[in-house]
């Protein structure tokens, strides 16, 4: 026999599978606030609760509680149970397998007892024998009723806290997406004034929540079409950029990695083609974006030391992105900014 699911299963399982898609998926969660999701999930644990409250509070007809006849000739007679009309008195016995013939002699035998039960239904203890004397009948002790309404309760302020959780742990995390749209904003206007500043035209910056253009997919942190007026970043370093201007936080952050990417893609923008040859350009710009984005001339110029001293390592399974030997100061790929910007 198979059992019918039930719908507030269904639902909480199809609310509990948005919720880790939601927490994996950064589209989602920029097309989509965190808080709408949770209200949606707690207006309809809410409806089931009230209903269960509402069906609580009304009447069922009693089920007959009494045995079928199958079941009595198949389990036994102790439950049987026989009414009887006795005057004004309404009488329910539970005479066992006795006949008839026997019953009817029992009500003669115990008519001044039956008569002094006075009118009204009276249910009557089981009937041994014919000399058994009329007692009323005590029902078993009831067992406690089910707490099906805390029951539910519990269940849905659990749903609920666990999809709380969730989507609290999400939005505290630090990411791109948990930014208000006015630092978002303020963030992508700096960034495109140095993207523009080094491919010598206009150039658009964007952080691709999506994941179309950049991301663990296409194992890239940027992408820029050489000659173009696009750039695209993963989240992760528009992030890292972001914190930089804003707090001026670069230790611990990859902070020096997250300027040579703008860098680098703002060169191919700019037209260069050549993978290492962008990234020597880029160590140099990069130093002038970090002064930019609020760090001081000298910390500016030691990240992009450091990104030039980790380019082999960085790079050891891209050869094309290793910086030739000529990246160096005076070297034939020193573009000569001033003297403060070449790592």
């Amino acid at each position: 026999m198979v059992m019918p699911v039930r719908p507030l299963v269904v639902w909480r399982v199809l609310l509990l599978g948005f919720a880790v898609a939601y927490i994996l998926s950064p589209r989602l969660q920029a097309w989509l606030p965190p808080l709408l999701p949770f209200l949606a999930a707690a207006a309809v644990e809410a409806q089931f609760f009230l209903a269960g409250l509402r069906s609580r509070g009304q009447r069922r007809p009693a089920p007959n509680r009494g045995p079928q006849e199958r079941d009595l000739e198949k389990f036994g007679w102790a439950s049987r149970t026989v009414p009887v009309q006795f005057g004004d008195a309404e009488l329910v016995l539970r005479p066992g397998e006795m006949e008839p013939e026997e019953i009817a002699e029992w009500l003669e035998q115990h008519q001044e007892a039956l008569a002094a039960l006075g009118p009204g239904r009276h249910e009557l203890a089981a009937i041994q024998s014919v000399e058994s004397p009329p007692a009323p009948y005590l029902p078993p002790p009831a067992r406690p009723a089910p707490r099906r309404m805390r029951n539910r309760l519990l269940q849905a302020l659990g749903v609920l806290a666990l999809l709380g959780g969730l989507f609290l742990l999400d939005t505290s995390a630090a990411h791109w997406q948990g930014l208000s749209s006015t630092a978002r904003r303020a963030t992508i206007a700096q960034l495109e004034r140095e993207a523009t500043r080094i491919a010598g035209h206009p150039a658009q910056v964007i952080c691709d929540v999506s994941g179309r253009h950049v991301g663990y997919v296409q194992e890239a942190n940027g992408l820029a079409i050489v000659g173009g007026r696009q750039l695209w970043l993963t989240p992760q370093i528009c992030y890292r950029l972001y914190l930089v201007r804003h707090t001026g936080r670069t230790a611990g952050t990859n902070s020096g990695e997250a300027i040579a990417v703008l860098a680098h893609e703002a060169w191919h923008l700019q037209g260069q083609s050549n993978e290492a040859i962008t990234n020597c350009y880029a160590y140099q710009s990069g130093v002038r974006v970090g002064e930019d984005l609020g760090v001081s001339p000298a910390r500016a110029r030691q990240l992009m030391r450091e990104q030039l001293a980790s380019n082999s390592v960085d790079f050891a399974a891209s050869p094309a992105y290793i910086v030739p030997p000529g990246c160096h100061r005076g070297g034939s790929l020193d573009l000569h900014l001033d003297g403060r910007h070449f790592p």
